[in-house]
């Protein structure tokens, strides 16, 4: 018998768990955090206690108990006694935080696998975080569409689809009962819409006999500005080409489309575009991959690498290799070069370095761009500290966008040219709008093993 069972991603944006069995194989498709999992019982330093492992996780439930699946390290705190890997492979989707961040959990003899790009954000991310974003020492096997992954009884076809970051990709899963199609997170308004078709036009020749579909976007009323790529360009030229003196933008750094978008509008506007020591990490082992557009941040004539000023630049290995360059390089540049010349540059930070404003001073009414989602909820706290700053640099703030993820329409409209026997609601708030599908939906419960031939 094959069984899906979701144990995340249930009414619920991010946190996919998704286990697929066919007989005595068992694999899981992504292992993500959910956005705002721990807000019900932690907050700022008041975080779940890892050093007695999953001990807190099991407490409040926000990991399932199930054996054979976690490390012994995560255990040895825990009532859960620890067994031999009871998985055969965990297939992640794409590198982002709600996909992937409990597989540091999982146990390291159970094998990952995901795309070639995704696993250079995976090396980049644990050189950049000191090693805090570290997946574990198992195996990682790299793939391209057009692969056929035999796991056990089960054959995994991975296709590219368009999304926020390189290397995302839906799963066709070919079982013992017919195909099931896991969309991951996917889009039709981004630049490399043509890969989404890829995905739908291989998806609807499997004719599935499910569909695990995202809808991160499925909602009665979406009023969020609703941007392709070529539209946050026209809308920030059009911003940059009036400011007189720096430009800042803020936008998550493994957006590959958005560092495109802004360099080339950095080049437009007769500046240069300034990333920061970790952004120009990922860029660099982006030029690994020939099937990878990523702009070389030491070799662009449009681009700048800026480094802070630490008192012990040894301890942040990645970022070190650039300060010594710094004096000897026209590519490399600090606070002093950036403070000097705003009217030159277009300046890329993140929440978490907001502070380097304080060495740059930005002029008043400078111009700052969020090129990000809004945030969810009215009182989101780095949003008013975010609005603080903005306000104590009088910073002319705008908001420019383009959604990683389909709209309502669009998921409904791929779930109707694909046309599986049934579609299971993932990655959502809002799991029974999709019965304005044409297709029958289930209406997944957390846990709870959904049959694939009923």
């Amino acid at each position: 018998m094959v069984s899906i069972t979701l144990f995340g991603g249930v009414g619920q944006i991010g946190g996919n768990k998704v286990l697929l069995e066919d007989g005595d194989t068992r694999i899981f498709f992504d292992f993500g955090e959910p956005f705002g999992m721990k807000d019900k019982y932690f907050v700022d330093f008041l975080m779940p206690r890892e050093r007695f492992g999953l001990r807190d996780y099991f407490h409040f439930d926000m990991l399932p108990r199930i054996s054979g699946l976690y490390d012994q390290k995560w255990l040895e705190e825990t009532d859960l006694k620890h067994t031999d890997p009871g998985f055969n492979a965990i297939f992640v989707s794409h590198m982002h935080y709600d996909h992937v961040m409990h597989m540091r959990f999982v146990d390291e003899g159970i094998p990952a696998y995901l795309g070639f790009a995704a696993d250079i954000i995976r090396r980049s991310w644990a050189e950049t975080s000191l090693g805090k974003m570290n997946f574990g020492d198992r195996e990682y096997h790299t793939f391209r569409t057009g692969d056929k992954i035999k796991v056990g009884s089960i054959e995994v076809h991975p296709i590219h689809v368009d999304h926020s970051t390189p290397g995302a990709y839906g799963f066709l899963i070919h079982t013992s009962e017919g195909c099931v199609v896991y969309t991951g997170d996917f889009r039709m308004h981004g630049p490399r819409s043509d890969m989404t078709v890829d995905f739908m036009k291989a998806a609807a020749e499997a004719k599935p006999v499910a569909m695990i579909c995202e809808g991160t976007r499925v909602m009665q009323e979406d009023l969020r500005e609703n941007l392709s790529e070529d539209g946050v360009k026209e809308k920030v030229l059009g911003l940059a080409n009036k400011a007189k003196d720096l430009a800042i933008v803020s936008f998550y750094p493994k957006d590959l489309d958005r560092m495109r978008t802004f360099r080339d509008i950095a080049t437009e506007t007769g500046r240069k575009f300034v990333v920061s020591a970790k952004v120009a990490n990922l860029l660099e082992m982006f030029q690994s991959d020939p099937g990878i557009d990523a702009p070389d941040p030491m070799n662009d004539p449009n681009m700048l690498v800026y480094v802070r000023k630490m008192a012990r630049p040894d301890k942040v290995r990645y970022e070190k290799k650039y300060v010594d360059m710094l004096g000897s390089s026209d590519h490399v540049v600090d606070s002093e070069y950036v403070r000097n010349n705003q009217s030159k540059l277009l300046f890329h930070t993140d929440f978490f370095q907001l502070t380097e404003l304080i060495d740059i001073k930005p002029k008043g009414e400078s111009l700052f761009i969020r090129s990000k989602s809004e945030p969810f909820e009215e009182d989101d706290v780095q949003e008013e500290v975010l609005q603080n700053w903005i306000s104590w640099y009088k910073l002319d703030f705008r908001q420019a966008h383009a959604s990683g993820h389909a709209d309502m329409n669009e998921v409904l409209a791929a779930i109707d040219e694909i046309s599986p026997e049934a579609v299971i609601p993932i990655h959502t708030e809002h799991p029974s709008l999709f019965k304005r599908s044409k297709v029958k939906v289930i209406i997944p419960e957390a846990g709870k093993p959904l049959s694939i031939s009923e």
